[in-house]
């Protein structure tokens, strides 16, 4: 069950039919493994697919390179394409740059490099389909730079996404692209892509997940536990990502034994020991994650926002509702409006760290939440 074939076949299927799909997915849900696994799929029924993770990536032309680079390594047949594209580029310029088709950057723009490649894999004849990891932190990145090329990039893939029909386009990112289209503008270049949420965990995938026996191989005590006892981990835990399933898992130290086969059997008091474990000072570094994942990939005062947001959430597990954080945030030196403060917030929902339920906003996990209260906030 925890394998995401469903998700898997699903996203085959709309690729098949010819829509490209955006899929925001928060940051541990299993996204990377997941479109790892699609694009098996896609090999297996004679796609060409190539993954390309963006993440990092802040100009055109590094996007231009490494999106060559992963076509190049993916195509079973690398010197037909590598001609078929050198054909291209010489056409575009005077030819006079060798036989390395990056030699030809800095000679054309990068945004029709990338339509070139983009042509001469559609050219090849077999469905292909571009798997873009974390696009909306390169178009955040992209835009705080230079919003002119970020808006030509964005609507010129909008374009190929219309021009070249054997290539399909899946869009991943953790923070999800609508709050970066909407602050900079670009609402029109992804209004093609059809949403596909990847959601966590279900309470029957995650037991599903913890009982997987490759997964007991590698804790560092094999258990299981009742149906009742692995529900009442998931509510304290309450984001239910394969990341956060073993790393509570990891850490537990079973105290029962079943009387049939004498296997280890956990409990209630041995999840609420694990958590325990977990939140001890030297264990901080299984969630600085968080911290350097808003620190680096959000620009400063992004990042300032949204630490003072989750410091504010943290202390309750209920939460904050929004007028009641934008009332908190405004006693600071520098007042915040509330498309600001909606902006950060969906950012950090789209990110996995936060969740709406009713009219409040607080932390998915109460793990994390705890881990933010003591260390953070």
């Amino acid at each position: 069950m925890h394998h995401r074939k469903a998700q898997r076949d699903a996203l085959l299927r709309k690729l098949t039919a010819g829509i490209n799909v955006q899929m925001p997915a928060p940051r541990r849900i299993g996204k990377t493994w997941t479109i790892n696994r699609l694009a098996g799929d896609l090999t297996a029924a004679g796609w060409i697919a190539v993954e390309v993770d963006v993440q990092g990536i802040r100009t055109t032309d590094s996007f231009a390179r490494i999106l060559c680079k992963r076509i190049e390594a993916q195509m079973p047949s690398k010197e037909r394409f590598k001609t078929h594209l050198l054909q291209r580029l010489k056409n575009l310029t005077d030819g006079h740059w060798g036989d390395n088709p990056l030699d030809v950057l800095g000679k054309i723009d990068p945004i029709e490099f990338a339509e070139t490649l983009v042509a001469a894999l559609d050219d090849d004849g077999r469905p292909a389909a571009i798997i873009i990891d974390e696009v909306a932190y390169f178009f955040l990145h992209l835009a705080e730079q230079n919003a002119k090329d970020a808006n030509a990039f964005a609507y010129q893939m909008r374009a190929m996404q219309g021009r070249y029909k054997n290539v399909r386009w899946l869009l991943t990112g953790s923070i999800g692209l609508d709050p970066v289209a909407r602050r900079y503008g670009l609402q029109g270049a992804f209004v093609d892509l059809e949403t596909f949420i990847l959601d966590p965990f279900t309470a029957a995938e995650a037991r599903s997940f913890l009982r997987d026996g490759a997964i007991q191989e590698a804790l560092t005590h094999k258990f299981d536990a009742s149906d009742e006892d692995f529900d009442y981990l998931f509510q304290e835990l309450g984001w239910l990502a394969p990341f956060y399933l073993k790393l509570v898992a990891n850490a537990v130290r079973p105290s029962g034994y079943a009387q049939t086969n004498g296997n280890a059997i956990a409990g209630r008091q041995d999840f609420d020991d694990a958590f325990t474990t977990l939140l001890q000072p030297n264990r901080r570094s299984e969630f600085a994650i968080w911290r350097e994942h808003i620190d680096k990939n959000l620009p400063a005062s992004d990042s300032r926002l949204a630490s003072e947001i989750l410091s504010r959430i943290s202390q309750d597990s209920d939460g904050e509702t929004f007028d009641t954080l934008l009332a908190s945030l405004a006693t600071n030196a520098e007042p915040k409006s509330r498309g600001e403060l909606r902006d950060i917030i969906a950012i950090l929902v789209n990110d996995g760290l936060v969740s709406k339920v009713d009219d409040r906003y607080r932390f998915r996990s109460g793990l994390v939440r705890r881990y933010w209260k003591e260390y953070e906030a």
